[in-house]
């Protein structure tokens, strides 16, 4: 009979020792060489039925590569379907497009989530509602190992795929697309209308929105149209929950922050937290007319406004 597997079971073997092998002791400043003998190990849960969810993980295991000394290494996962014998990898422009979590050790338990928007990628589904259930098919997973350096950035010759895959015969994926996200420019350019489910028409146009292959970054963009208008007000809002709840602004007090465009650009702080509600507004003087492009960054609380 078969068996679906779920979180529980799933997780089953993260338990298992990891390889004494991963260390951080990368010695006296060893020369890197390209590295070699870089295996994954066989999953015992490689023949079982396993339902991928937001919830659940499934573990994989490897081998450090052979650096010539023990390495911090970091590790990416990337995910394949296979047909016929013959494993089709998500790739973005020609190069391989690893999970999004990264590991520093050699015993992953990886987000089913992570592995079912992968599998939905390769499937070409553009948005949630284009998604079709297609079942338990098999699935395959090889991981990617490089060392970084203070900055982040891969060293030279440090870059190593596993020299094998591992699969899981009967693996389903889930409704896992991700859309970008979007928040909302509140102000006189909307008349300021209340920021409710009944005026979401009305904010709809006014939406800034991450960029499709910056999906989960929290940078969000839009181009508006904006008649003349004195002065020109607005701040933003995550979502249409009323004026008191996900406010965005220059300060938290609900008053105009004068500013000014310089060379037609505006640069400057936001004010952001999920506990605090920031309703002071940017206000712009006498807005002569035009069309701005707007780049909220909530990564790193900055604003940028540019007349077109």
């Amino acid at each position: 009979m078969k068996k679906i597997f779920n979180s529980l079971l799933l997780a089953m073997v993260a338990a298992l020792p990891m390889l004494t092998s991963c260390s951080d002791d990368n010695g006296s400043n060893p020369t890197v060489t390209q590295p070699t003998e870089f295996i994954i190990n066989a999953s015992p849960l490689a023949d079982q039925y396993i339902q991928l969810s937001a919830d659940n993980m499934v573990n994989l295991t490897w081998s450090q590569p052979n650096y010539g000394f023990n390495a911090l290494a970091t590790y990416q996962i990337q995910v394949g379907l296979v047909e016929g014998g013959n494993v089709t990898w998500n790739t973005k422009d020609g190069a391989p497009k690893y999970l999004k979590t990264t590991y520093t050790v050699c015993n992953a338990n990886i987000s089913g989530d992570e592995i079912a928007e992968s599998i939905c990628d390769l499937d070409g589904f553009k948005d949630a509602d284009s998604y079709v259930d297609k079942g338990f098919r098999e699935v395959a997973l090889r991981v990617y190992s490089c060392l970084m350096n203070a900055n982040g950035e891969e060293i030279a010759n440090s870059g190593i795929i596993s020299d094998n895959y591992v699969t899981f015969k009967h693996m389903a994926a889930f409704n896992a697309v991700k859309s970008p996200a979007y928040i909302y420019l509140v102000g006189n350019p909307t008349g300021w209308a209340t920021p409710n489910a009944g005026n979401l028409e009305t904010y709809i146009p006014w939406r800034l929105y991450e960029k499709d292959d910056e999906i989960g970054s929290d940078v969000y963009y839009g181009t508006f149209t904006i008649p003349a208008i004195d002065p020109l007000q607005f701040r933003f809002y995550r979502e249409l929950l009323g004026w008191d709840l996900t406010s965005m602004g220059p300060q938290e007090a609900d008053a105009g922050v004068d500013s000014s465009f310089k060379d037609g650009s505006f640069e400057g702080p936001i004010m952001w937290d999920v506990n605090t509600f920031y309703k002071g507004s940017w206000n712009f003087g006498a807005f002569e007319g035009g069309t701005i492009t707007m780049k909220v960054d909530l990564k790193k609380k900055t604003v940028n406004f540019t007349i077109n």
